[in-house]
């Protein structure tokens, strides 16, 4: 299936098209070329939990006539992003289905298609009502042979990759003891090593670690109800670590052990901590959208954080930002009002505001190859320079409709932009 979408160009008459993204893989995977290089997008936030996509090649030439849509797929409503791994992809949706006497019965989905064509390889079908907002927050994490995945309420199942075969569940309220949040559970699972870490938020652990294959407990830290926001991974002082942002602290624990290594007060609401932290060599950047909280530059040193700045200048409201070359890329958003958001560059160590550009909403964005990949959450698709110096679009296309709050996805050559509807689209950009 490949159509094309309507595609608008920031440039003046006469002049030529501007280097820009093509993305040879996926071209490749309809006219048999080679595919561009990259590593894949096994989890929320990429490979790196940074945003950042390695993907080499693909800047080339986007035609007037606008990115090839590839497929389309729809995979139940919700806000789960899409993992990729081993040319499947992965994401969660709600639906409803008609029970014997007639009435609706709420499911939760896990699925799995294959990338290049939106083929159904398997899904995973579970009873789930719905929290809040149409379905299922969190973007599964693919790793070793398993795909884990959280539900708003809790059911955290480790898959097998190959069949979608259950190869144990347990629910973070009954089994590990949390406190589901008001709008459910958003925390997606994160996979260091042999463990898999979630926010249970509770009075006997903020985090706890899991045995990736078998499901056993591993450590727990902390305690205290649990926010929005997804812990990170990451090497601080030649350290293996976790860094979490709840609504007391932003905390870094040992990832093997579970021991606190810093912790940091945030004293916010759970809905002011929805965004993931973003470790940076020694500094770890969080962020709030609400009237009382700020943007937060921690530097790291031996065990102990000293504050770099904290203003206003970059809040985040969902999707967190990305580092290039010294600079802080993102949404910055005052509140929860789409208008009220723009893209925004800030300098890294002195939050001195570079530029921002309105119109994005409560949009995402990712980072790959010095551009900045964006879906606005009105479905417009767009390219911009990562440079300091000014905002400079490269290309913009309309590819979705409805609420878009999650950021695209850039790998093997294909981008992968999805809607609240559960509308999945897979673009070619030749």
């Amino acid at each position: 299936m490949r159509s094309t979408v309507g595609l608008s160009w920031p440039f003046g008459a006469g002049v030529a098209l501007a280097a820009l993204l093509a993305v040879r893989g996926a071209a490749g995977a309809a006219s048999g070329e080679a595919t561009a290089a990259g590593a894949d997008w096994p989890q929320f936030r990429g490979p790196n939990r940074d945003g950042v996509s390695t993907e080499q090649g693909w800047l080339e030439k986007w035609p007037e006539s606008g990115p090839t849509v590839v497929w389309r797929a729809n995979v139940g409503t919700g806000y789960s992003g899409v993992a990729i791994s081993g040319g499947q992809l992965f994401t969660m949706g709600h639906t409803k289905q008609s029970a014997a006497d007639g009435s609706k019965e709420d499911f939760d989905q896990v699925w799995c298609l294959d990338a290049a064509t939106g083929a159904i390889v398997w899904k995973h079908t579970y009873r789930c009502p719905v929290a809040s907002y149409y379905g299922p927050f969190t973007t599964p994490a693919v790793d070793a042979g398993l795909v884990i995945s959280l539900s708003q309420f809790g059911h955290l199942h480790c898959l097998e990759r190959s069949s979608g075969k259950v190869v144990w569940a347990k629910n973070v309220v009954a089994d590990l003891h949390g406190k589901k949040p008001y709008y459910g559970y958003a925390c997606s699972p994160l996979v260091v090593g042999d463990l898999v870490v979630v926010e249970a938020g509770g009075p006997e652990a903020s985090l706890v670690a899991l045995h990736k294959r078998t499901g056993q407990v591993a450590w727990r830290y902390g305690k205290g109800e649990a926010g929005y926001s997804t812990p990170t991974s990451c090497m601080l002082d030649g350290k293996a670590c976790v860094v979490a942002l709840t609504p007391a602290a932003v905390s870094c624990v040992d990832a093997a052990t579970g021991q606190e290594i810093w912790r940091h007060p945030w004293n916010a609401s759970p809905q002011s901590s929805a965004t993931a932290p973003l470790a940076h060599g020694e500094h770890v950047f969080v962020s709030a959208s609400e009237s009382k909280q700020t943007g937060l530059l921690l530097r790291v040193a031996r065990g102990t954080t000293s504050v770099v700045w904290q203003n206003r200048n970059m809040m985040n409201y969902f999707n967190a930002s990305v580092v290039h070359q010294g600079y802080v890329y993102g949404i910055h958003s005052l509140d929860h009002i789409p208008k009220n958001s723009l893209l925004r560059c800030v300098n890294l160590l002195t939050a001195e505001v570079k530029w921002e550009k309105d119109g994005v909403g409560l949009g995402g964005l990712i980072l790959a190859g010095g551009r900045l990949l964006v879906l606005t959450d009105k479905g417009e698709f767009v390219v911009a320079e990562a440079a300091p110096e000014a905002y400079k679009e490269i290309g913009r296309a309309k590819v979705l409709d409805g609420n878009c709050w999650n950021a695209p996805v850039l790998c093997r050559g294909k981008i992968y932009c999805r809607n609240h509807r559960g509308d999945i689209v897979c673009l070619v950009l030749r």
